[in-house]
């Protein structure tokens, strides 16, 4: 039965998140859990349910990670697997700690519960190999008002808030004597929700706007990689490029890697978009790689109306397996096969702001939205606004889009930031400093969206 309750707790919590969306089902999915851990005779049993727990809950919120088959094959199931058993490994870390120090009876049992959960998602973020995916705080984006919190206690106050109520209702069905702590976190739900209400209603400045036109054009992963289709897709960029001139842009934004060459080394191109810089009256940011010696980079640049390079962004934080082989002296004999692991990118452990236009903006590349600590440095920097660009194109329509966009909800409220995030494939979105949605693409769209931004927010 424990075992059983564990697995239906992980079923319920993934069916939380995108694609899937039943996000009330978080503030319920962990009493079963809690329930069979408090059941458990000893850390063996509880070990036990939490491996379980782990398995389910992650094979399925990970799932979208298989979507990778058509470019590694089978090896993806492996990656999926190990990437499942790893997080795993920080629910056996919870359920070790609870065991030991947990006591069902006291009353600031679901308080240190909370606590327990919280301060293990915080450092699953930690390391080259962090991940964030899962975290129960990104569930909630639908609850506005209530994720407001964010901009005070990170992603992980709403991670907080929601576990808590499952471990005060698991103290009160257990034992109707022990209600103060249920009673304590409806208070706290509901006194956020007020708070969220209350800051949301508040006006926001408008003075000088800057016309963004963010590209979205939908080029195929495998065209991508094709050194055949550079001319190609850059001719679809410049198309582009062209149409949004109509709107008399200031900034004009591509995603990720628009072009699969070092465009900054490489004189056709390099003279192209010059050409197109100058043309276009706009500054024209672009995510492109580029190297300097023998280090490559996953890099943002921008240029200026006169077809000089400003600014420029070098990744910081890498896809491990991605963008670097871990462990390359013995994994790489046995991955050589796969084909994407000849080169590598390096990390820049001090990232510019990108300039434009008399404008500070924090960048970030691909997935290094998903760690609220690396944006909020980059943000304490008192950027204009947050800019993300990416390709998800490997992912298709999977639920991985999805999750991506919801961490950038986070990170606008968090820093109290307007948050553009531009991707290949989308999702294109421009989200205001309270987490709201005002422009956003389809998935597989080809289309530019054009957004006056206000630089001065008066907040």
């Amino acid at each position: 039965m424990n075992l059983f309750l564990s697995i239906f707790s992980g079923v319920l919590l993934a069916l939380a998140f995108p694609k899937f969306n039943l996000y009330w089902l978080a503030w319920v999915a962990l009493v079963p859990f809690f329930v069979a851990l408090a059941r458990t005779r000893n850390w063996k049993e509880s070990l036990l349910c939490g491996f379980f727990f782990g398995i389910f809950f992650f094979g399925i919120h990970l799932f979208w990670v298989t979507t990778l088959f058509r470019f590694v094959q089978g090896w993806i199931i492996l990656g999926w697997i190990a990437l499942t058993l790893f997080q795993t490994l920080f629910i056996l870390l919870f359920v070790t700690i609870l065991y030991f120090i947990g006591n069902p009876k006291r009353v600031t049992y679901a308080f240190s519960l909370a606590l327990l959960w919280t301060a293990v998602e915080w450092l699953r973020a930690w390391g080259p190999f962090g991940v964030t995916g899962g975290d129960v705080g990104y569930s909630q984006v639908q609850l506005l008002p209530l994720i407001q919190i964010a901009s005070l206690s990170s992603v992980y106050g709403v991670s907080f808030l929601v576990v808590l109520f499952n471990a005060s209702a698991l103290q009160f069905l257990t034992d109707k004597r022990k209600w103060q702590a249920l009673a304590l976190s409806l208070v706290l739900i509901i006194g956020c929700y007020g708070y969220g209400s209350f800051v949301m209603g508040g006006g926001m400045g408008d003075e000088g706007r800057i016309k963004l036109a963010l590209l979205q054009p939908n080029i195929d992963q495998k065209d991508k990689l094709n050194l055949a289709m550079v001319q190609p897709v850059f001719d679809v960029h410049e198309e582009m490029t062209r149409q949004a001139m109509k709107e008399k842009p200031d900034i004009i934004i591509w995603p990720e890697t628009a072009i699969f060459s070092y465009v900054l080394h490489d004189p056709p191109l390099f003279r192209r978009m010059r050409k197109l810089a100058r043309e276009s009256r706009a500054w024209l940011i672009f995510g492109t790689p580029h190297y300097i010696g023998n280090k490559a980079y996953n890099s943002i640049v921008s240029m200026s109306p006169s077809g000089k390079v400003v600014s420029r962004y070098d990744k910081q934080q890498l896809v491990p397996f991605g963008e670097y082989l871990p462990f390359r002296k013995i994994l790489y004999p046995f991955l050589k096969g796969v084909g994407y692991y000849e080169a590598k990118f390096s990390s820049n452990p001090h990232p510019e702001l990108i300039k434009a236009k008399d404008l500070k903006i924090a960048a970030a590349v691909c997935f290094e939205s998903t760690f609220p600590d690396l944006i909020r440095k980059r943000a304490k920097r008192d950027p204009d606004f947050i800019l993300l660009v990416t390709n998800d194109a490997w992912f298709d329509d999977s639920s991985a889009l999805y999750l991506h966009l919801n961490t950038g909800i986070f990170r606008a409220i968090e820093n109290r930031k307007y948050f553009i995030q531009v991707g290949n494939t989308g999702l294109t979105a421009v989200i205001d400093p309270y987490g709201r949605i005002l422009k956003k693409t389809k998935v597989n769209q080809r289309k530019v969206v054009t957004f006056k931004l206000p630089i001065s927010q008066g907040m």
